[in-house]
């Protein structure tokens, strides 16, 4: 078969498998209703051999990395999910619009999907009778039996025209498709569909259901079903009914009872769909065929529902709930699989501070361990990556002829993704560089997929974009707060504290005058107590206005935090049922920091956690040194550390209220209402580690209490 090796080449891309229009409409109808029962889904697509190959191939692509193959149209799209399924069929929409509708107008389409229906039908009729375990894969296999007229007709569309002419008995049809191509249409099926790895006999069903019966008795069942159900298919006449009930008997002893159960009521549910898909149905044996027409009206529908709804509509209403970088970056993933049916996708995002392109993808990309350590110069002359940005352009790099073909960078990554052939799609907002993004390829180069490639990129870069300037836009209120509340907190401090000192002075007179009654000093003192109690809130109040900057040294964590442990527990939790847990890490290095802000930052989190455990339980203390692969700095400052300290403050109380924690880290806002607590805290420990250039994220829920996680650099900045 090496002669044939140049031929299933050409068959390689054969994601433009043209759809009838009727069930891609009926797809996007359903889609558009908001509650839309999933089954009714899978009934439409189940109609489509293109959509449920297409639906086949993407949940059993290495990009979904799934242990099982999945041969059960009802689990790969509940696996896949709506939003998948409505991307197929879009997709399928889009090339059926942007090809041009390419409608052959000798080639006898309608015979083509009353034929598939036929013997789809037709095998899940004999699974049931025969007992068959698995009736979803035979009813495919019946389904797609003519896939491979499809391959053909899409990718040798002169040469198959020929072959139309001598289809006047279809005994004489795969020797015709072997002269005039070199292949069958049932060599052209099965490679396929053993290109898509399936753990299934479905492949050798399309490769033999025109073998003669000798030797199709001699096969597996599903191979059987197949061919008798092509068979049945064909029929046109009672004295081909009674042939075929001969072969069912010898094929599967199927008696005639059991064979006339299986064709009553077959005709009436073809017809049925062929109804409902306005389909027209073959002219028997020697009847001239009508031409189909070279853009029926459903085409033309279609046309308009695509050109209304635009190219990239499901892409975009991702994109558009997209509230992060990951979701972003999860959303333009899936648009280029299923759109272009590409497995291999990589992100490099631009820093625009460092002019360096960093490696990043969503969480569920497997390559993600892979490339968020990698980093290149944007500037970098000889990379092809560095380039595409520069130059704003798709640059396509395949393996190097020579060892100098390519840079190392381009190299080493198409080593890493495994792959014949790169492509580099910069993304940009008019001239503002946003990064690249990388895509695995088959062949040696991207094909006609450029227009859609550079739109899609264009989307990406545009929300990426907004969601940096959104990110930039609440640090700046943040700020602005945080200013405002600074000269509102000085204002406060200072006009409360001149009372207050009067206040405390008065009662030190009183305390003086009146030595002999010991009641009254008593008093006297819960006075003074709580007059101390409200100084030390006003002092808070004080930590929001601008101070002079302090002397950072180096800071052995381990010490300071052993210092720090010891007070707490012998002032805040002394008389608490509170206990304070700390082991030091031996392996943890020093810091660039003030003592002072480390101890402050401690001590407020401390006293959150006891105030929250008041009936007691525990709070854990722990520091280690993490990698940026484990921790992560501000976006835009990421690369330049390679090690940072993660100190984490734990306990197991009752949680952070919902509302409250959206909110946690602005000014005023307690999670301890009726205390008298000024909720000034969190927002105090937030400035002071922004001002260390370090990050600090809370995770808490009613079950496993409260942990603030504090990233701090090692190095100074």
């Amino acid at each position: 078969m090496t002669h044939t090796t140049h031929l299933f080449a050409r068959l390689q891309d054969s994601r433009d498998l043209p759809s009838l229009p009727q069930v891609l409409l009926q797809v996007m109808a359903l889609e558009e209703q908001k509650d839309f029962d999933i089954k009714a889904l899978i009934k439409i697509i189940a109609q489509d051999p293109a959509i449920t190959a297409k639906a086949l191939r993407l949940v059993n692509s290495a990009y979904y990395s799934m242990q099982g193959k999945f041969t059960s149209l009802e689990r790969a799209v509940l696996y896949l999910g709506p939003d998948v399924i409505k991307n197929i069929a879009i997709s399928a929409s889009i090339h059926h619009v942007f090809n041009g509708i390419k409608q052959n107008s000798s080639f006898p389409i309608d015979s083509f999907w009353w034929n598939s229906f036929s013997c789809a039908i037709f095998s899940r009729r004999i699974a049931q009778q025969t007992k068959y375990v698995n009736v979803e894969e035979a009813y495919m296999a019946g389904l797609l039996h003519n896939l491979g007229k499809l391959l053909l007709w899409t990718n040798f569309p002169k040469e198959y025209a020929a072959i139309l002419p001598l289809l006047t008995d279809q005994s004489d049809e795969c020797e015709a498709e072997k002269q005039q191509i070199g292949i069958t249409h049932c060599e052209a099926g099965s490679w396929l569909i053993k290109h898509w790895k399936l753990n299934s006999f479905m492949a050798d069903a399309v490769l033999y259901h025109h073998e003669p019966l000798a030797r199709i008795k001699n096969g597996f069942p599903l191979v059987k079903i197949t061919s008798l159900a092509h068979r049945l298919s064909k029929m046109r006449s009672e004295e081909e009914q009674s042939s075929i009930l001969a072969i069912g008997l010898e094929l599967l002893r199927l008696d005639n009872q059991q064979m006339e159960s299986i064709i009553s009521g077959a005709q009436e549910e073809i017809e049925h769909i062929a109804a409902v898909l306005e389909l027209t149905m073959p002219a028997p044996a020697g009847k001239e065929e009508p031409a189909t027409a070279p853009l029926d009206k459903h085409s033309l529908q279609l046309v308009t529902k695509v050109q209304d709804s635009s190219l990239l509509t499901s892409f975009l209403e991702a994109l558009l709930r997209s509230n992060n970088r990951d979701t972003i970056l999860w959303a333009t993933e899936q648009a280029l699989h299923v759109l272009l049916e590409i497995d291999t996708i990589l992100f490099f995002l631009h820093n625009p501070d460092d002019r360096i392109l960093f490696g990043c993808t969503s969480p569920q990309n497997r390559f993600q361990e892979l490339v968020q350590d990698l980093a290149l110069p944007s500037e970098a002359s000889t990379s092809l990556l560095a380039r595409s940005l520069r130059e704003q352009r798709i640059i396509n790099a395949q393996e190097p002829k020579a060892a100098n073909d390519l840079s190392l960078a381009d190299a080493q990554l198409l080593d890493l993704i495994g792959k014949s052939g790169m492509a580099y799609v910069p993304m940009m907002v008019k001239d503002i560089p946003v990064g690249v993004i990388v895509l695995g390829l088959n062949e040696a180069r991207l094909k006609g997929d450029a227009r859609i490639l550079r739109l899609m990129a264009s989307q990406a870069a545009q929300s990426l974009n907004l969601l940096e300037i959104r990110e930039k836009q609440t640090k700046i209120i943040q700020t602005e707060r945080l200013a405002a509340t600074s000269l509102a907190a000085a204002k406060i401090a200072h006009e409360i504290n001149n009372p207050l000192a009067i206040i405390k002075n008065y009662f030190k007179i009183f305390e003086l005058k009146f030595t002999h009654s010991s009641t009254l000093k008593e008093d006297l003192k819960i006075l003074n107590d709580e007059i101390d109690r409200i100084s030390n809130i006003v002092q808070q109040l004080n930590c929001f206005a601008p101070a002079d900057k302090k002397e950072q040294e180096k800071v052995d964590l381990n010490a300071l935090l052993a210092d720090v442990t010891k007070i707490l527990a012998k002032s805040i939790l002394y008389t608490s049922k509170i206990r304070i847990h700390f082991t030091p890490d031996p392996d943890l290095p020093s810091i660039v920091a003030t003592a002072d802000d480390i101890k402050q930052i401690i001590i407020n989190l401390v006293k959150n956690s006891a105030e929250a455990i008041q009936e007691g339980g525990n709070i854990y203390l722990e520091a280690h040194q993490r990698d940026l692969t484990k921790a992560s700095l501000p976006s835009g400052r990421r690369h330049l550390h390679r090690q940072v300290v993660e100190i984490t403050i734990r306990d197991d109380g009752p949680g952070i209220a919902e509302e409250i924690a959206s909110n946690l880290f602005d000014p005023f806002v307690s999670t301890k209402e009726g205390t008298g607590n000024s909720g000034l805290g969190l927002a105090i420990v937030q400035n002071i580690i922004a001002k260390l250039h370090g990050t600090i994220t809370c995770d808490s829920n009613n079950e496993k209490g409260t942990s603030f996680t504090i990233v701090l650099p090692i190095d100074d900045f």
